[in-house]
């Protein structure tokens, strides 16, 4: 009798427990979701900023390399440019050993900001020994020739400015006329007789009877030839063998 009475209460106790847990658990459950939420929310903040700041680190290390990017150019940029102006300077040096007339070498800091006077300035003047009417040579030909000096500076007058006259002779048949400029990049050969034979890329030298420019100086090369037929004279057009657009460097030698 006290066996069965002590088994039923046994029995009674463990469903009245069982009963409490699960109701104990249906109030818990609320609660475990929100943790399970908050622990899930707390990862992802977690990961978005490791991936934030690895971002953030990227673009930092991408703005550096396009930075150092950048100063490369730059360095290789002036090494070209340092290359091209040492180039031009040897080339313009060789004149002192070539040329008895050679005086000094100048760089050019100015140009007539007008299409019709063509005319350049250079760094150099009385003091550098300049003086009026001297000739400019540039790296591949002539340039023009002194017109105002000052003490420390001078202006050039272009071979192709409208007041710049300059005596030539063709090399191959040795015919002298007068080279006159015309404004831009051309110049035209005058007096050269109907009947002479002048062939495009016919070279131009100076004669050295105006007694300005040194004989045997490079001017251009003859760029277009017309024949008018029943003139007395050819329409000859030469190109100056030195960009004078671009000229930055040049030799003064001496009358």
């Amino acid at each position: 009798m006290f066996v069965i009475l002590g088994f039923t209460l046994l029995t009674y106790q463990g469903i009245t427990r069982s009963h409490e847990t699960s109701l104990f658990d249906f109030f818990l459950y609320p609660l475990r979701i929100l943790e399970h939420g908050s622990s899930s929310i707390a990862r992802g903040v977690k990961n978005l900023f490791k991936n934030y700041i690895l971002i953030v680190g990227k673009e930092e290390e991408v703005r550096r390399l396009n930075a150092r990017v950048k100063e490369l150019e730059q360095e290789r940029n002036k090494l070209i440019e340092a290359l091209s102006e040492n180039k031009r300077l040897k080339a313009l040096l060789e004149l002192k050993s070539k040329r008895t007339e050679y005086v000094t070498t100048a760089e050019v800091f100015a140009r007539d900001p007008t299409n019709w006077f063509q005319i350049l300035w250079i760094n150099k003047g009385e003091e550098d020994g300049i003086e009026k009417d001297m000739t400019v040579m540039g790296v591949s030909g002539l340039v023009g020739r002194t017109h105002k000096v000052l003490k420390d500076t001078a202006n050039i007058i272009l071979i192709t400015d409208v007041n710049s006259s300059v005596a030539v002779r063709l090399q191959s048949i040795r015919h002298e006329g007068i080279l006159e400029g015309r404004g831009g990049n051309r110049c035209y050969l005058k007096y050269i007789p109907e009947e002479e034979d002048v062939r495009i890329g016919e070279m131009v030298f100076t004669s050295g009877l105006d007694g300005i420019y040194p004989p045997e100086l490079p001017v251009g090369y003859v760029s277009k030839v017309i024949k008018k037929g029943g003139g007395l004279f050819q329409y000859i057009e030469v190109t100056p063998l030195e960009n004078l657009n671009k000229v930055e460097e040049v030799a003064i030698l001496k009358r």
